[in-house]
């Protein structure tokens, strides 16, 4: 079980930050110059989405520096003083990608006003599920790359960040029940979502319904949590 530490939410911003972004060392993937005003953020941007629209049509293996500079409009030159190379842009576009679905996930977990717990899981898995859902053909080529380059412990971390954010949002609910452990409840329900949602895409021909994929969804974890409520509730 994984250990979630104190109840406050994590800035999310700081905790795809720090990320590291290679499984290996040995790979110089650290991009050599941060943004730091608004035109170097749209040329950053710029790469990334010109290095997702290529590995969409491509794959991965098929994309090189000269490609991703033509297609952002940028000299190869100024594509270096940015990056090192193919895998730097990969692991930061796929850290990017993760914290804008975070980004969607924590707006839906703070609801403006009373909410239930019902109400909650559809705002939680919507957030999660549509997003991926809304670009499909980019998702499944980040996901099936992500596997690749992010190491273990790195993934925990992007893991337990999403649970928490799930857990916070849960535990808010008007009629969360007292006695259940939401951090477990929060785990539980976060796997369901994100398996259902992410092997749709890695795994299907076609991107599936989103409608049908959120009744799905909604239904596999309102199961659950019925089951968590009747166990806690269960005496002795």
């Amino acid at each position: 079980m994984f250990s979630f530490g104190p109840p406050p939410a994590p800035n999310i911003g700081q905790t795809f930050a720090a990320m590291p972004t290679s499984k290996d060392a040995r790979l110089n993937v650290k991009p050599r110059r941060k943004p730091s005003q608004s035109r170097a953020w749209m040329t950053s941007g710029a790469i990334q989405d010109a290095f997702v629209l290529l590995l969409v049509e491509r794959g991965y293996d098929k994309v090189s520096m000269r490609d991703i500079a033509a297609v952002a409009g940028v000299g190869l030159g100024t594509l270096y003083l940015y990056f090192p190379g193919k895998d730097s842009i990969a692991a930061v576009t796929v850290r990017s990608r993760l914290r804008q679905l975070a980004a969607r996930v924590e707006a839906a977990a703070t609801a403006p006003g009373p909410r239930t717990l019902d109400e909650t899981v559809r705002a939680l898995a919507g957030a999660h599920v549509r997003s991926l859902l809304d670009r499909a053909a980019e998702w499944r080529a980040l996901l099936f790359l992500e596997r690749h380059i992010t190491p273990a412990a790195v993934y925990r971390e992007l893991y337990k960040a999403f649970v928490r954010l799930f857990r916070d949002g849960l535990a808010a609910a008007s009629d969360w029940p007292a006695g259940l452990d939401p951090e477990r409840a929060a785990l539980n329900a976060f796997a369901i979502v994100d398996a259902l949602a992410k092997h749709a895409l890695l795994v299907q021909d076609s991107c599936p319904d989103p409608d049908a994929l959120m009744d799905d969804v909604e239904g596999a974890v309102s199961g659950y949590l019925g089951f968590a409520f009747s166990r806690a509730a269960a005496p002795g």
